[in-house]
């Protein structure tokens, strides 16, 4: 047992009153003698026995009425076992109330949030009204990062809404030490009113604070079901108009059942361009192809669609991309023009072909292409090394033709500067190419598919080489082979370098070193590296992550900026952006609220398209049970966490029993009044 305030306690001082009175105030007997001596001294002896007892018994009642009464003031309690700090005359109290998307789901008193919400007010009402609050949600807005007053708390409380932002919870304890750390002359709690998902659950990515008890209040809802849509990819690089595309979309289905049937839209600026209906096993997920035509050049606006409820946040997903009207490819000779360059890119309309020689070459045009082929350079110079350096880790791509006669030292300085693969001496030795990376966008529809898989038939026919430049890559660069010799070196690589790439041929477009350039496989390859090097960005951003974008464009001049728009409202903003070569850097930070398309502009010219969606972190409505968390919390020692279970009892009584312990105050009062009550008794009807 332990007391609020102990000081009371000298309050048992007193009990020397009434010891003092009985002490002092005890009647006297007078002797009186009797001729029967014997018999008056029987009496006399029983008399005074009775006498003195019930005085002994009265002072009793009067020494327990008065250390009952001094205990009552004291305010003694029997400490909650699972609570670890005092009773205090000041409170600091942190409540955290999870508003994300989850919170969407219905629960046995709607949904969840509303459920939430009225947990946060029984836990504020347990406390006293001169205590200090915070109220923290996903938001982690700056105007709850203070401790303000119950009903302030309370105010803040009612315009708690369903938000996009997702935070784990060793973020959600973290912030809520970083406020109660400063309050060093009170009692520092606070509490995680959550359904507690798995996906964010994680216990291990923080050091407690012993100092701060923090309590978990786990809200649950009565199902787990939920179908969304996470993901979606082209299987080609590059749109064209008038060609099929191929959008995969996958879908997963977090529930305990099997679907079928479900219906996947496909909407390309608002107008349905495709659909399908897919079966999704309980608990798994499944790709869709959705095939469709685009016939105008331009950014473009995607939407996909499945119908679910409650939680209906994921059932749409937006993506945008570019169908492009023609691709820029410069060729930089150095000698004459490649006839098998002009023959396949100047007679195709989508390919914009310039041929430039390296002695008159216009440095200032570069950014403007997205392929650059350097075509049998003898050697580098500075300027051009520097030049075609810039470009690539902008984000451009080249194609390397080594020339009969290159100065390789020349070659593998420049190379060298791009992390790239050098080439050695002329291998004179007969060999064939012999293995395609089927998987490479170079080779995709390239060949028939074989159960489920791309495959290269045992009769198709590969470029012969008689000789060739030998490629040597480093196991630290970022290299892949996509086509290999009978000899095991590469007949062409590709490389990584800053936002750009560099293919590297092991020889040049000559007969005289291979039949590559009569093969069949020649046209798909040479255009599809010029499919894949248009710049482009990523088909969608998910609101929080506040990573770069990178869109294809230039930053405008003069008092002209940057804007992203809404197509569909009055929404605006404008972005920070910086120039990076020949892309743009465009930074959001967390500025867009509303998952959705949007179109980037600048003055009224429509630069690109961009999409956003929420964190689909939160459509996995799995969540732990108070034994599961418990268990987790034991395995990292977090003793200063406890989980608050679901129970008859109202939160703040719960609470009010943890921080008070069991008050035993109303049982003394009752204690003195039964002592008072039993005195009257002995002194009206316990005769002498």
């Amino acid at each position: 047992m332990q007391f609020v305030n102990p000081l009371y306690l000298f309050g048992l001082l007193a009990i020397s009153i009434p010891v003092l009175i009985h002490l002092f105030n005890f009647r006297r007997f007078r002797k009186v003698y009797f001729t029967n001596v014997r018999f008056l001294q029987e009496l006399k002896q029983q008399t005074q026995k009775q006498s003195q007892f019930r005085h002994l018994l009265i002072l009793a009642m009067r020494i327990l009425a008065i250390t009952a009464l001094v205990f009552a003031f004291a305010q003694p309690y029997i400490p909650f076992s699972g609570s670890q700090s005092k009773m205090a005359t000041k409170n600091a109290v942190s409540v955290f109330v999870d508003n994300s998307f989850s919170m969407e789901a219905v629960g046995s008193g709607g949904t969840l949030l509303d459920e939430s919400k009225q947990k946060a007010r029984e836990i504020v009402m347990a406390y006293r009204s001169t205590d200090l609050f915070q109220l923290l949600t996903c938001d982690f807005e700056g105007r709850h990062q203070r401790l303000v007053t119950r009903d302030e708390f309370l105010t803040m409380l009612e315009e708690v809404k369903i938000s996009p932002s997702v935070h784990t919870f060793s973020e959600i304890v973290r912030r809520q030490y970083d406020l109660l750390k400063g309050e060093s002359n009170a009692r520092k709690t606070s509490y995680i009113v959550s359904d507690f998902q798995k996906s964010a659950y994680n216990v291990a990515d923080f050091r407690q604070d012993s100092a701060i008890n923090t309590y978990l209040v786990p809200i649950k809802s009565s199902a787990v079901a939920n179908v969304y849509i996470d993901t979606c990819w082209f299987a080609q690089p590059t749109q064209q108009p008038g060609k099929t595309s191929l959008l995969t979309a996958r879908v997963w289905n977090k529930s305990e059942n099997d679907l079928e049937k479900i219906p996947l839209k496909l909407l390309i600026n608002k107008q349905q361009k495709s659909v399908a209906s897919i079966d999704i096993k309980a608990g798994m997920s499944t790709t869709v192809e959705l095939p469709f035509t685009v016939h105008e050049a331009g950014p473009q606006l995607g939407e996909l669609q499945v119908t679910d409820y409650p939680v209906t946040y994921d059932d749409k997903f937006y993506f945008s991309f570019d169908v492009l009207s023609s691709i820029n490819v410069l060729s930089i000779n150095g000698g004459p023009e490649n006839r098998f360059l002009n023959a396949l890119y100047g007679q195709d309309s989508s390919v914009r072909f310039t041929n430039m020689n390296e002695k008159s070459l216009d440095y200032g045009r570069l950014p403007h292409f997205d392929l650059i082929i350097l075509n049998e350079i003898l050697s580098f110079s500075t300027g051009l090394s520097e030049e075609i350096k810039k470009y690539v880790t902008n984000g451009g791509t080249i194609l390397v033709l080594p020339s009969a006669n290159a100065d390789l030292v020349s070659y593998n300085s420049f190379l060298a500067s791009l992390n790239a693969p050098s080439y050695l001496k002329t291998d004179t030795a007969d060999t064939r190419v012999t293995k395609l990376s089927e998987e490479s966008y170079l080779f995709r529809d390239v060949f028939d598919r074989q159960q489920g898989r791309q495959a290269v038939a045992a009769n198709t026919d590969l470029p012969l080489v008689s000789k060739h430049f030998p490629i040597l890559a480093s196991s630290a660069m970022l290299t892949q082979a996509l086509m290999n010799m009978l000899n095991g070196r590469d007949f062409l690589s590709l490389t990584d370098c800053g936002f750009g790439q560099v293919l590297q041929l092991a020889v040049p477009l000559d007969p005289g070193f291979s039949n590559f350039p009569q093969q069949a496989i020649f046209v798909p390859v040479l255009y599809n590296i010029a499919l894949i090097s248009h710049p482009s960005h990523n088909l969608y951003s998910i609101i929080g992550d506040n990573k770069v974008i990178r869109v294809n464009a230039l930053v405008p001049g003069g008092d002209k900026v940057f804007k992203i728009k809404s197509p569909g409202s009055d929404f605006e903003m404008i972005p920070q952006v910086n120039s990076a070569g020949n892309m743009v850097n465009v930074f959001v930070d967390n500025q867009i609220p509303v998952a959705g398309n949007y179109n980037l502009v600048s003055d009224k010219t429509l630069l690109s398209t961009l999409a956003f969606n929420y964190n689909r972190g939160e459509s996995d409505l799995s969540c732990n049970s108070s034994g599961e968390m418990e268990t987790l919390l034991g395995k990292e020692h977090l003793d200063s966490f406890r989980v608050i279970g679901s129970g008859q009892k109202p939160l703040n009584e719960v609470i009010t029993r943890i921080n008070s312990g069991i008050q035993l105050w109303r049982y003394f009062i009752w204690l003195v009044l039964l002592l008072l009550l039993t005195e009257v008794l002995l002194i009206r009807f316990y005769k002498k």
